[in-house]
């Protein structure tokens, strides 16, 4: 199975509207930066000034999202920063890694696990602090310039999703200069808003990891919990064509597991993240080929009164597993990462959850070059996907 998947699009006889889509997955966000990099570059060479009108993101994609749509105006400019801050950055920018707040958090969990039942008010909120990781992106993501590149017809569209842990909804924040129809489904809906540092951070704040954020009148969470249809908002924003953006090998190129051991905590909670984080993305891509491949049956003249419509898309998938990557950079985690993951089961077990918290320069560039070239080796069909041909 290839890494990157087409619904083979007919040609298109008008310029297609695309939407790109970038699922979540902490420090594996750093494939991203490195796929719309090799992008930029064929977009460059083809003259193709900005292919992604309509622009979303979940999670570690809220992040790149938000950084694409604000400086989409340069597209190569934007993509080449994107890199820069990827490959540059470290844990302590995400969140505190000195002993102190490490021993505080953990000091939280433990008082409410032994004799919180004495207490009415619960200390723990999260594993780790995340405040740099707020600073960090405010002074790195001009959010002002959104607006202005609405403005400017550089986007017609940015939506970040975050889960809304008062009413389990997930949310889709949006920002638009058009009059975009709102919508709601079931447990999910959309929200005009103008995205800011707390929208991001709630989209990407992972479960029991990072706090959850005050956003309005409520806290949020992580974006891909309970969002059964991540695929959604480009649609609705109005995209006819999605370029989607994973962060985990297809399931044809993984080789069968070596061994039978019982499955330690770590195994455990690795998987869990995956299924939390990933597995929406591969369920939603399944049903809209299936459900493009059954509109494909239906006569042409018929199609236009049915509410569905047959969206193409390029689903661009690393070639190589980033869990295995992580697991052979166990050492680079900060200590009390280190402490808290290692007395859960071994670096290889604990690869996967390695793999969202590795914010590291040597991992984040290996998972940014690996991008890139997957991006490069499918040069022919991203160019073809992006001209509608």
């Amino acid at each position: 199975m290839s890494p990157i998947t087409s619904s083979n699009p007919a040609p298109s006889s008008k310029t297609p509207r695309v939407g790109l889509v970038l699922s979540g997955g902490g420090a594996r966000g750093a494939y991203q930066a490195g796929v719309l990099k090799g992008i930029a570059e064929i977009c460059k060479e083809a003259g193709i000034r900005q292919p992604f009108p309509i622009i979303t993101g979940v999670s570690a994609g809220a992040i790149n999202a938000t950084y694409l749509a604000a400086r989409c105006d340069n597209f190569e400019e934007a993509a080449d920063n994107m890199v820069k801050m990827w490959t540059t950055i470290t844990a302590d920018r995400v969140f505190k890694t000195d002993a102190l707040t490490a021993g505080r958090s953990g000091l939280k969990f433990l008082t409410d696990a032994t004799i919180g039942a004495f207490y009415r008010k619960k200390f723990a909120r999260s594993l780790l602090d995340t405040s740099p990781l707020a600073d960090f992106l405010s002074k790195n993501i001009p959010f002002e310039r959104i607006d202005q590149n609405l403005q400017d017809g550089h986007l017609h569209a940015l939506a970040v999703t975050a889960m809304n842990y008062s009413n389990s909804n997930s949310i889709n924040f949006v920002q638009s200069a058009h009059d975009v129809p709102m919508w709601e489904r079931s447990r999910r809906r959309s929200e005009k808003a103008w995205i800011s540092t707390p929208h991001v951070m709630a989209s990407a704040a992972l479960p029991l990891f990072f706090p959850p954020v005050h956003v309005g009148d409520d806290h949020y969470g992580d974006g891909c919990l309970r969002n059964t249809a991540p695929l959604s908002p480009a649609i609705h924003l109005g995209a006819d064509r999605l370029m989607v953006v994973s962060v985990r090998r297809p399931d044809g190129l993984t080789p069968p597991p070596t061994t039978v051991l019982e499955p330690t905590i770590a195994r455990v909670l690795g998987v869990i993240l995956n299924a939390l984080l990933l597995d929406a993305v591969d369920v939603d891509m399944e049903r809209m080929a299936r459900v493009n491949q059954t509109l494909s049956l239906v006569p042409e003249d018929t199609r236009s009164n049915l509410e569905l419509k047959k969206v193409d898309y390029l689903w661009l998938r690393p070639s190589q597993d980033i869990g295995h990557l992580a697991g052979d950079l166990f050492e680079n985690l900060p200590k009390v990462i280190k402490y808290l993951i290692g007395g859960l089961g071994s670096s290889k077990e604990a690869s996967e959850m390695t793999s969202y918290l590795l914010f590291d320069p040597i991992f984040c560039g290996r998972l940014v070059k690996t991008g890139y070239e997957d991006a490069m080796n499918g040069k022919d069909s991203i160019l073809a996907f992006l001209k509608g041909a």
